[in-house]
C-alpha cells in the first residue's frame, strides 16, 4: 500500500506571505536606520530624544484657546490646547461653508443665466487662487475695520473691531447639549422600533429633568476703557482663517453640488411630478437624498481639505495644532518626536472625520441608488426640472434687481481699481488716494519678479524667467503643432533658460538656487515639481496595483499617509528632518521642492491607478498574445489610453501644485507670496497690501484658468472619442 501525500496549507500560505514577510523586514529595518541616524544627529546637538519633553514646562503662553493654558503648564496640554484650536476653526467653518457652497451651487444651477453667470464670476477666482493668498487678503482686510472706540454693533451685544469679534457667551451649556443629544438619538432609535409614542416619551423625559440642571449664564462683552471684557472674543486671526477657509471650500463644494444635482435621472424627477408633488416638495424630496448620496464621498474629502487647510494659521499667528508643535520643535529641537505628534494627529483625524462620512454614506445607501438608467439632469436648469414655472414679471424683476446690482458694484470696482487709481509715486502720493495704490506694485516690481537676487543675477534670471514663461505657453498652446516641432522647441526655451542660470557656454556665473527668489523660484518650483512627480506617481501606481503584497502594501501606506498630512507638516518635515538625514547643506530650496514633489506624486497616483484600472484587462492579455514584454505593452498600449483617460483629472491635480508652490513661503523659501509678504511688511506700502496681494492672485489666476482651459478641451476631447 502507498501512502498518499497531502499538500499542507501552511506551506502554501508560506510561500506566499514570506515575499511580503522579507518586504516589511527590510522596509522596516530601513526604516529603524533612518530613526536612529535621526536620534544620533540629535545626540550630538545634546538633545536628549523621546517624548519626554512633554511633561516639561512649554514656556510660552497660548494667547487664544477654550483651556486655559499657561507657559509653566507642560507642552502635552499646549498641543492639547493647539488641538482645541483646530477643531474649534474646523466646527465653525464646516457648517458654514457647507451652506454657503449649497446656496452657491443651487444659483448656479438656475434657470436664471446672469445669476448662473454671478455664481460662477465668484466661484472661478475663489477655486484659481491659493488659500494662502485669500487668507492674507481677509486678514489684511479685517485690520482695517474701525478700532474699539468706533466698533461696528450690526446686533445687540455684537461688536467687529480690528481686534476681532466680540459676541455674547454662554456658560453651563454644555450639560444641556449633553441630554439634547442623548435624548435625540434615544428617541430616534426608540421611534424606528416602538413608533412616535416613544419619540413623545423621551421628549417628556428630556423636559422633567430639564429644571435639574444647572442654570445658564449669559456673559455681554462690554467696553472697558480701551479695550473689552466679557463674552466671546475670537481673535482678527481666527476669524480671518475662518471666513478664508469657508469662502475657499464653498466654492470646491459648489461644484460638488452642482454635479451631484445633474446626476439626478431625470425620470425620478418626472415620477415625483406625476404624484403631483409641487416643485419644492420634488426639490427636497427626491432630488436632495439622491443628490446627497452622490455628492457625499467629494463632500468629504472637501471636509478633510478644510481640516488639513487649518494648518495655514501657522502664517497669520494664529496658534492652532501645527503652530504650537512647530514653536515646541523650534525651543526642544526635538524635530522627528513632533513631527511624529502631528502626522499621529492629523491621520486620526482624518480616519474619524472619513469613518464617520463612510459610515453615514453605506447607512444611506444600502439600498441602492433607485434608478439609474436613462437621462440624467444634465445641464437642465434646476428650478425647470423640479417643475417651477415662475411668472414673466417675476423673473424680469429679478433680472432687473440683479442687473442694477451688478452695475453698482461694477462702477464701484472700476472706480476704486481704475479711475481714482493712483499708478506711480511713492507712498504719499498714495496717503490720500481715493482709489487702489497700483503704485506699490510697479515701485516694487524688482523684488516680486526677482526677491533678493543681486543686481547682476537679476538679467539672466529675467532672461530665464521669459524662457520658462514660453515653454509653458508652447507646451499648453501649441496643440496643433507637429509633436516633433514642439520637443525641439521646447528643449531649446529649456536649454536657454538653463544657460541663463548656468552660465553655460557664453561663461557667465553660476547662480545657484540659494540665490534665486521671486517669480523665477514660483516658476522653477512648479515645473520641477510637476516634471518630477509624473514618474514617480506612476510608478506607485503601478506597485499599488502590483501582485506584490508588500510593494503594493508599501505603496498604498505612503500615498494615504501622504495624502492624509497637510502640505504645512510635510513641509516642515523635508525643513527640519531632511537636514539630519543628508548631513546639513541642504537649500532650502532643495526641501521644498522634495515636498512638494512627493505630495503631488501621490495625488497623481490615484488619478492614475483609477485610470488604469479603466482599461479593460484584455488590452494586457493582447499584446502579450502579440509578444509584446510588460513593459513594452505598457508604453505602446496601457499608457496611451490611460494617459488620455486621466487627462483631466491629472490637470486638477496640477492645478493644485502650482498653487502649492506658494505654500513654500512658510519654510523662507523667497517666492512671489514671499516677495508679497515683504512688501507688505514695511511701513510705508502696509497699507495698500490688498493691491499687493491681488497682482499676485492675476498671476496664479491666469496659470490656473490656463491649465483648467487644457483640461477642458482634453476632456471634450476623450468624451467625443
Amino acid at each position: 500500500m502507498t501512502a498518499t501525500a497531502f499538500p499542507l496549507p501552511i506551506a502554501g500560505l508560506w510561500r506566499r506571505w514570506l515575499p511580503a514577510l522579507a518586504w516589511t523586514l527590510v522596509l522596516g529595518g530601513m526604516a529603524a536606520m533612518l530613526v536612529l541616524h535621526i536620534e544620533g544627529v540629535q545626540a550630538a546637538r545634546g538633545i536628549q530624544g523621546g517624548f519626554g519633553f512633554l511633561f516639561q514646562p512649554a514656556g510660552f503662553r497660548i494667547s487664544e484657546s477654550l483651556l486655559n493654558v499657561a507657559p509653566e503648564d507642560p507642552y502635552w496640554m499646549s498641543i492639547a490646547a493647539g488641538l482645541v484650536n483646530t477643531l474649534t476653526v474646523a466646527i465653525v467653518a464646516i457648517p458654514l461653508a457647507t451652506a454657503l457652497g449649497i446656496a452657491l451651487g443651487l444659483v448656479g444651477l438656475s434657470s436664471h443665466r446672469l445669476a448662473a453667470r454671478c455664481a460662477a464670476i465668484i466661484i472661478a477666482p475663489l477655486r484659481n487662487t491659493p488659500v494662502l493668498l485669500q487668507l492674507f487678503v481677509w486678514y489684511g482686510l479685517l485690520l482695517r475695520l474701525p478700532d474699539m472706540r468706533q466698533a461696528w454693533s450690526p446686533l445687540p451685544s455684537v461688536l467687529l473691531s480690528n481686534r476681532g469679534l466680540a459676541l455674547p457667551a454662554l456658560h453651563g451649556w454644555l450639560p444641556y447639549a449633553v441630554v439634547a443629544l442623548a435624548v435625540l438619538a434615544l428617541g430616534w432609535r426608540a421611534r424606528r422600533r416602538w413608533g412616535n409614542g416613544a419619540l413623545a416619551a423621551s421628549l417628556v423625559v428630556a423636559a422633567l429633568a430639564w429644571p435639574l440642571l444647572p442654570a445658564v449664564q449669559v456673559d455681554l462683552p462690554v467696553r472697558r476703557g480701551l479695550g473689552l471684557q466679557g463674552g466671546w472674543q475670537p481673535s482678527i486671526e481666527f476669524a480671518a482663517l475662518t471666513i478664508g477657509l469657508v469662502v475657499f471650500h464653498a466654492a470646491y463644494i459648489a461644484d460638488i453640488v452642482r454635479a451631484a444635482v445633474r446626476a439626478v435621472p431625470v425620470g425620478l424627477v418626472e415620477a415625483g411630478q406625476a404624484m403631483g408633488l409641487t416643485p419644492w416638495k420634488v426639490l427636497r424630496l427626491v432630488i436632495a437624498p439622491y443628490a446627497m448620496r452622490v455628492a457625499l464621498p467629494p463632500y468629504a474629502n472637501q471636509c478633510l481639505a478644510l481640516v488639513k487647510n487649518s494648518t495655514l494659521a501657522i502664517a497669520i499667528g494664529y496658534q492652532e495644532l501645527m503652530a504650537v508643535i512647530n514653536t515646541a520643535i523650534t525651543q526642544t529641537g526635538l524635530a522627528l518626536e513632533g513631527i511624529a505628534l502631528a502626522v499621529a494627529v492629523y491621520l486620526t483625524l482624518a480616519l474619524c472625520l472619513g469613518g464617520g462620512l463612510s459610515a453615514w454614506n453605506a447607512r444611506h445607501s444600502r439600498h441602492g441608488p433607485g434608478d439609474t438608467h436613462g437621462a440624467r439632469l444634465g445641464e437642465r436648469p434646476l428650478w425647470n426640472a423640479a417643475g417651477s414655472k415662475a411668472r414673466p414679471w417675476r423673473g424680469r424683476l429679478a433680472s432687473a434687481v440683479l442687473a442694477v446690482a451688478l452695475a453698482v458694484a461694477a462702477w464701484t470696482l472700476l472706480d476704486w481699481a481704475v479711475l481714482r487709481a493712483v499708478w506711480q509715486g511713492d507712498p504719499s502720493a498714495c496717503a490720500n488716494a481715493a482709489g487702489a495704490c497700483w503704485a506699490a506694485v510697479g515701485e516694487n516690481l524688482p523684488l516680486l519678479f526677482f526677491g533678493t537676487m543681486a543686481e547682476p543675477d537679476r538679467g539672466p534670471a529675467l532672461v530665464a524667467c521669459a524662457a520658462l514663461l514660453a515653454a509653458i505657453a508652447v507646451t499648453l498652446a501649441a496643440r496643433r503643432a507637429p509633436p516633433r516641432m514642439r520637443a525641439a522647441l521646447l528643449a531649446a526655451l529649456l536649454a536657454v533658460a538653463a544657460g541663463a542660470l548656468t552660465g553655460f557656454p557664453w561663461g557667465g556665473a553660476l547662480i545657484g538656487p540659494q540665490r534665486w527668489g521671486g517669480l523665477l523660484v514660483t516658476l522653477i518650483l512648479a515645473i520641477a515639481a510637476l516634471a518630477a512627480a509624473v514618474p514617480l506617481a506612476f510608478a506607485l501606481a503601478l506597485l499599488r496595483r502590483s501582485g506584490n503584497r508588500a510593494g503594493s502594501l508599501a505603496a498604498a501606506g505612503l500615498i494615504e499617509a501622504v495624502r492624509g498630512v497637510p502640505l504645512v507638516t510635510q513641509l516642515l518635515f523635508a525643513s527640519f528632518v531632511l537636514p539630519m538625514l543628508l548631513g546639513g547643506g541642504v537649500s532650502k530650496f532643495s526641501m521644498a521642492l522634495a515636498a512638494l514633489t512627493l505630495h503631488t506624486a501621490c495625488l497623481l497616483a490615484e488619478v492614475l491607478r483609477g485610470a488604469l484600472q479603466a482599461i479593460p484587462p484584455g488590452q494586457m492579455m493582447a499584446a502579450r498574445a502579440l509578444g509584446m514584454r510588460p513593459a513594452l505593452a505598457y508604453a505602446c498600449v496601457i499608457w496611451p489610453q490611460a494617459r488620455r483617460i486621466a487627462a483631466p483629472a491629472a490637470l486638477g491635480v496640477f492645478v493644485g501644485a502650482v498653487k502649492d508652490t506658494s505654500l513654500v513661503s512658510i519654510i523662507g523659501v523667497f517666492d512671489v507670496l514671499g516677495a508679497a509678504k515683504a512688501v507688505v511688511a514695511g511701513t510705508a506700502w502696509r497699507p495698500y497690501h490688498v493691491e499687493v496681494y491681488l497682482a499676485v492672485a492675476l498671476l496664479y489666476l491666469a496659470a490656473s484658468l490656463a491649465l483648467s482651459r487644457v483640461a477642458r478641451r482634453m476632456e471634450g476631447r476623450a468624451g467625443l472619442r
